[in-house]
Formats: structure tokens, sequence, C-alpha cells
């Protein structure tokens, strides 16, 4: 039982009455209060006819105050103290108090005060019954007091439950109404959830005729527009039959001209190939007279050497060109050594160097390359037959640097330099700068076209750099043979 802590209600006042003619019967003094210990403490709700002979005072007299004004200086502060935590606690308590009568005697008073608990397991009020004590009817007060006691609590224990069954019904009701309540709720939020569907319902019915109108419109107006787009259809297909015959006209054309292609392209290898022993020929017969001739006659013999080179590498480059644009160029590649190749490069070369009053400097290098032997080779010749090309007086020098895992040949000149803006174009087929009489000395432009496109088949990197008026550096990047990798690591 839990004890209450503040006054009690008017709603709960008339409870403790319902037994008033049982109690009104009793000899022994019923006091009702309610369940407030706060000061000034709980107040008289209830008194009955025995309370009145006891302490003097009618009802009316007693009925709204506290019990405390029948205390007087003789009552023990320690047993009050006792019944106030007993009643905080929730339990019955007895005592023995001193108590004050009306008419200003004292008198000693039996007290038995037990917690009346509602339906909520609260305490409601308190119920205490009274008798005057006199010293030699203790024993039998007691006894009879313990009687009654028993008695005021079998009363009490009906009371509660049939307060406790009250308090079932209202409860069982209550859950009831709860119950009804709820579904009435979520009726409600149904008949909520209905509206605003049929509402929404009505909003997109609303939106739907409209855009069944604007679709109705959007519909005339388009199938005006297939009309349209249907003459324009048709005429788009007759243009369009027009256009493929045309375009057979078209492959017919392409491929005569690609049957002419491959037929010039037959004829421009096998008309190189041919004239290619020819010019062998006239290379060992100029080296021949070169150490035959005299000094006078070298300017001639260093013509006839410019010439053959012309020659020489316009056949290359034509064969070449009928070569890779047949797609039958397959490179073999193999471990080369770089020595070697320079060596030969370095001795065709040399004459012509001479002739020319240059210096043709070689740098040898022991290292292993994996490439195409004979493009690698072609690529290396056309890169010193241009340097001679265009180098008047000074130096050409051929040598090898190591760039990782690579090796970068290159080719030093010192003739007259390449612009900025012009480095990528002389890469291209028949371009050469400086040349707009096309001297025919100088080739006609295919011979860096041709190292650009052989160096693409292989894999290699060409590279180029110039300084105007001070010469240029023409190089290719070949990568190491896996055995001269695995040394150099090493």
């Amino acid at each position: 039982m839990k004890a209450c802590n503040g006054a009690a209600g008017t709603g709960v006042k008339a409870r403790p009455l319902i037994v008033q003619p049982l109690w009104d019967s009793l000899d022994h003094a019923v006091i009702v209060t309610d369940c407030n210990l706060d000061a000034p403490g709980p107040t008289i709700l209830y008194v009955n006819r025995a309370f009145t002979t006891l302490t003097g005072y009618r009802a009316d007299e007693a009925i709204g105050r506290s019990p405390r004004f029948l205390q007087c200086r003789r009552t023990d502060p320690a047993v009050t103290a006792t019944i106030k935590r007993d009643l905080r606690q929730g339990d019955a308590t007895r005592a023995s108090l001193v108590n004050r009568h009306k008419g200003g005697r004292y008198y000693l008073c039996s007290l038995i005060i037990t917690p009346l608990v509602g339906p909520r397991g609260e305490t409601e009020h308190f119920i205490c019954v009274a008798e005057a004590l006199k010293e030699d009817r203790v024993p039998d007060t007691v006894k009879r007091l313990s009687a009654e006691l028993e008695q005021a609590q079998t009363l009490i224990e009906d009371l509660e439950r049939r307060q406790s069954e009250a308090d079932e019904i209202i409860d069982r009701q209550n859950r009831e109404l709860a119950i009804v309540t709820e579904r009435y709720r979520d009726s409600l939020a149904q008949l909520d959830a209905i509206q605003e569907r049929l509402a929404i319902r009505e909003n997109a019915l609303e939106r739907r005729g409209k855009e069944f109108e604007r679709s109705d419109f959007e519909l005339n107006a388009s199938l005006e527009e297939l009309r349209a787009m249907d003459e324009e259809l048709r005429l788009t297909l007759e243009q369009m039959e027009e256009a493929n015959i045309q375009l057979g006209r078209t492959n017919e054309e392409l491929r005569r001209l690609q049957a002419a292609d491959a037929d010039k392209l037959q004829l421009l290898a096998s008309a190189s190939h041919d004239l290619r022993q020819p010019v062998m020929s006239m290379g060992l017969f100029l080296d021949v007279l070169r150490n035959r001739l005299g000094e006078a006659d070298r300017p001639i013999l260093g013509g006839l050497l410019a010439a053959h080179l012309s020659i020489r590498t316009l056949l290359e480059g034509m064969l070449d060109t009928a070569r890779l644009d047949a797609g039958v160029l397959e490179p073999v590649i193999e471990p080369l050594p770089v020595a070697l190749m320079l060596e030969i490069i370095h001795g065709e070369f040399m004459p012509q160097a001479e002739m020319r009053g240059l210096r043709f400097r070689m740098v040898g290098s022991r290292a292993i390359v994996s490439s195409d032997a004979q493009l690698l080779e072609r690529i290396l010749r056309n890169l010193v037959a241009n340097a001679l090309k265009y180098t008047v007086s000074g130096t050409i020098l051929i040598g090898c640097r190591r760039c990782g895992d690579c090796l970068r040949i290159e080719v030093w000149d010192t003739g007259p330099g390449i612009a900025k803006e012009n480095q990528k174009a002389i890469f291209e087929e028949f371009r050469q700068l400086d040349n707009s009489g096309r001297d025919q000395t100088r080739g006609v432009g295919l011979g860096l076209a041709i190292v650009a496109r052989l160096a693409r088949r292989l894999g290699h990197e060409i590279g180029l750099r110039s300084w105007p008026d001070r010469g240029s550096v023409f190089s290719v990047t070949v990568p190491l043979a896996p055995a001269a990798k695995r040394r150099r690591r090493r």
C-alpha cells in the first residue's frame, strides 16, 4: 500500500460513511480522517456517537479539525511520531495516548488506526478506533478492543473488496470505453483518409481531363506534323534512292581507283626494286673512281656522289613507301649489335662527307638492342642522309646514350636548325623546309616521313631537338636486348 501525501478530495469524502449505521452502533469512538499527514495533520471527516461520549466534543465541533486538538501537554511526542511513521509506510498502528477532555480532565486513550486503501493502491482515509482506558480495566479492555478491531478490520476488508469489485467494473468499462474510443478514432482517421483520397482522385480526374483536352489538341497537331513528315519522308526516300544509285557509282569508282592504286604500288615497287641494282653498281663504280681521280676532279666526284645519294635515297624511299602502303612490311625483331651497324653507316657516308668538306664522326657503343636490322638501319641511314643534305659546313656526329632500359641513337648536325613551329611538319610526306624551288639534290621530302612510319611500325620513339642557326639532333630510342638489360642491372 502507498501512503497518501495530500488532502483527500471531496469526491472520496463520503466513502467511509457507507458503514455509518454500523459505526454509530459501536461503543468505541470511530474517527475517519483524510490521508494528509503533513502539518497541521489530517482532517476529521466523520466521528460516531461514541466519540462524543469519549471526548465531550460533538460531531460538528470535531469535523474539519485535526485530531491533534485532542492532545495535551502529557501526550508523548515519541508515540505520535511512531504513529505518523507507521501511517506513512501504509501500515496499521496501535498506541496509547493521554488526551484532554472537553471538560478539562485528562484521560488515557487506546487507539487503533488503519489506512483505508483505494482502487489505485493508495491510502485515501485513516480509520481510528479509540477507547478510554482505566488501569484496572486494561486487560479486559484490550481484549474487547482487539475483538472490536478484528470486527472493524473485517468490515474494512469487506468494504475494500466491494470497492475493488466496483473499481474492476469501472476499469473494465473504462477499457471498453477506451477500445470504443480508439475504434472511433480509427474510423475517423479512415474516414479522413478516404476523404483525402477522394479529393486526390477528384484532383487527378480534373488534371486528367485537362490533360486529355491538351492531348487531343496535341494529337491533332501531331497528325498534321505526321502528314508533313510523311511528305518529307517520301521526298527523303526518293533522295536516298538517288543517293544509293550515286553511292553505287562511287563505290564502283572507288574499286576502280583502288585497283589502279594497287597496280601503281606494284609497278612502283617493281620499278624501285629493278632500279636498285643499277644504283648499287653506280655506287661501287663511284667508290673506285674516288680512289683513282686526282684532287682537281674531286668536285666533280662530289657532285656525282651527291646525285647518287639522292637517287638511292629516292628509290629506297619509294620502295619503303610502297611496302608500308601495301601492309607487307613485317619486322623481324632480334638482338642487334649497334657497333657494327654504326660502322657500316659511317663507312658508307664518310666519302660523301669528305667530298663536301664536312667532318663525319662516330661514337661507338657495345650495346645490343632489340629491333629489325634492315628497318633500323634504314632509319639511321635516312637520318644521316638528311643531315648531309642540309649541313653546309661543320660536323655530323652519330652516337648513343643509355636511357634506363633503352638506347637512344642520336644524329647531330650543324645545319640551319628547325624552328619549333615546323618541327612536326618535317615528318610529313613531300614536305621540305627552305626548298620552294624543289632542289632535286635534296630529294622529294620522303626521308623523314619514312623514318616516322618505320619507327611507328617498330614501336620506337623518334625525337628532335633543334636550335635555329646552330643545328639539330635527331634520335631514335630502341629497347635494349634482355641480356643487355641484365648486364646493365648488374
